[in-house]
């Protein structure tokens, strides 16, 4: 396999000041604005976007180290971890970033959603809710496992609520963007399936 071809071969995410040229003390002063941010409620900012305003980088720097730290973070999915990293860069193009703050609840039973997420921080919670309304936890979601794969075979319905425990970092893309990847690449589609029986058989 080329060079370029090769998977990233860490197996945590890595921070975005790994991907930019950067001195300690710039990402330092990034992260106390972003800290601001979180205290005054603001919490959809990333950390790329704050090293821009205080023009330590450039929007295009930004862009590139984004697009290299999300073919690795996908990368590191079971799903997704057998595709080469020009593979990982062309899948990438069609996941974007999203933070939820602790408790907050973004895949709801019942809805129509034909959305994958992938955590890369944090932690999630699956759960239903009983006829009287109670919560009835399922699954706890860990880094960095896909979460919303049981919808793509049931028309984006959810079939469970998913909320965050903490601050969580994940990445999503729409089901109609990954269907050749799900349908068409036999390495992926396998290991989606494997996912997919393995947290059917975790809530019996």
């Amino acid at each position: 396999m080329a060079e370029e071809n090769k998977k990233p071969g860490k197996n945590e995410p890595r921070r975005l000041g790994e991907y930019l040229t950067c001195s300690p003390g710039s990402i330092v002063m990034a992260i106390k604005k972003k800290l601001e941010a979180l205290e005054r409620g603001n919490n959809k900012k990333g950390l790329g976007e704050f090293l821009v305003e205080l023009g330590i980088i450039t929007n295009d720097e930004l862009e590139n180290a984004l697009r290299r730290q999300r073919a690795d973070r996908i990368g590191l999915c079971p799903v997704f971890d057998s595709l080469s990293n020009t593979e990982l860069h062309a899948i990438g193009n069609h996941f974007t970033e999203v933070s939820y703050a602790s408790g907050e609840e973004f895949i709801r039973e019942g809805e129509n959603d034909p959305t994958l997420y992938i955590l890369i921080e944090g932690q999630l919670e699956v759960f239903k809710k009983d006829k009287n309304g109670k919560n009835i936890h399922l699954a706890y979601i860990n880094p960095v496992e896909p979460i919303g794969e049981m919808g793509y075979f049931q028309g984006g319905i959810r079939t469970a609520s998913v909320k965050t425990t903490k601050q969580s970092e994940l990445l999503r893309a729409p089901y109609l963007n990954l269907t050749h990847y799900f349908e068409h690449v036999p390495r992926v589609a396998n290991a989606f399936l494997e996912v997919i029986q393995q947290r059917q058989a975790n809530v019996k």
